[in-house]
């Protein structure tokens, strides 16, 4: 059985597609999938299902909605499938690492850390891209309700930032890959105006491609940007890749930080 919440949620055994469709279910399957291993307290099962004050019959409301899950859970009869227990004073679901992409892009981001810290490129980018592969969409975007998976998505969000900076930065290190780096940037840079790592990486991109007019344009309306929005001028690492691409000193970018990282 495999579980995807890196995107909307969905349950996959083999060939079949077993998703809940109501609701409620999907919510509280997200959540135990979210805290896999972990007990979670009907209390906190009950806020989760109804944020806004439960229903008189919300415990017994949950615990159908927890046999419901077990039903789906045993339907593939596989020894060694998940197991969803009642254990004081909730419910835990184990699963298999295999089972949940959560679990896998993880371990993919945080092998492309390590690669990455000890310089080597090439595992660190192979690790991130099979990170990026996993990212459908913002993690179960209609499930949010409740504290238990906003708390979990939003920390999710963040890893698929760092997973999304450290891979564009080695692609724009390789000229066969600086091309796509460059459209993905810009694509990013339009969502996140703010993030200067971004703006960073999109100079350098472009210094590095013969494009130096192109990367002080980029400097000039980001700067523009951050003291008409937010009353800041540029950091320090943007400041060092501006001075980097007025100088056409490639060997400078030994000074910036997010670059040597």
């Amino acid at each position: 059985m495999r579980f995807k919440l890196l995107g909307q949620l969905q349950v996959h055994d083999g060939g079949r597609i077993l998703t809940p469709q109501a609701h409620k279910q999907r919510v509280l399957l997200a959540a135990l999938l979210l805290h896999h291993h972990t007990v979670l307290p009907v209390e906190s099962l009950i806020d989760e299902l109804w944020p806004e004050g439960p229903p008189r019959t919300a415990l017994q409301a949950l615990r159908v909605y927890i046999s419901q899950l077990r039903k789906m859970l045993q339907s593939g009869g596989t020894p060694g499938g998940p197991t969803l227990a009642g254990e004081p004073p909730g419910y835990c679901l184990a699963i298999e690492d295999g089972m949940l992409d959560v679990i896998e892009f993880d371990r993919h981001r945080e092998t492309a850390r390590a690669a990455h810290e000890r310089q080597d490129f090439e595992t660190a980018l192979f690790h991130y891209r099979a990170a990026a592969g996993l990212w459908r969409s913002t993690p179960l975007v209609d499930l949010r309700e409740g504290t238990l998976i906003r708390s979990v998505t939003s920390r999710l969000e963040e890893s698929w930032m760092a997973v999304e900076e450290g891979r564009i930065s080695l692609e724009v290190r390789l000229a066969g890959s600086r091309g796509e780096a460059i459209a993905r940037l810009r694509e990013l840079v339009a969502r996140y105006p703010f993030n200067e790592r971004l703006h960073a990486l999109l100079m350098i991109g472009l210094f590095l491609s013969g494009r130096s007019g192109d990367a002080l344009q980029v400097y000039r309306s980001t700067r523009e940007c951050l003291i008409d929005e937010l009353g800041i001028e540029p950091g320090e690492d943007l400041r060092l890749v501006h001075q980097v691409v007025l100088d056409s000193d490639p060997a400078a970018l030994a000074n910036v930080r997010m670059w040597t990282a």
